[in-house]
């Protein structure tokens, strides 16, 4: 039951991410473990990054964003 609640998490971080900031969101990868959700990836556009992360943490069972995108 815990892994199909991270992959609907992990689902819906990535939609969430296409549909916020387009086809942008691509250049970030998701990965969530236990209601923790990982995101990597590079962005010259910090103001993105957050707009990613406020949205993502509005999904039901997010207990936690570790982000680790550079931003260049």
């Amino acid at each position: 039951k815990e892994y199909a609640n991270d992959l609907w998490i992990n689902t819906q971080a990535k939609g969430l991410a296409a549909k916020t900031i387009g086809l942008r969101a691509v250049a970030y990868n998701f990965e969530t473990i236990k209601g923790k959700v990982y995101i990597a990836g590079i962005t010259s556009r910090p103001k993105q990054l957050e707009e990613v992360i406020e949205v993502v943490k509005t999904i039901k069972g997010v207990k936690e964003i570790v982000n680790y995108v550079i931003v260049r």
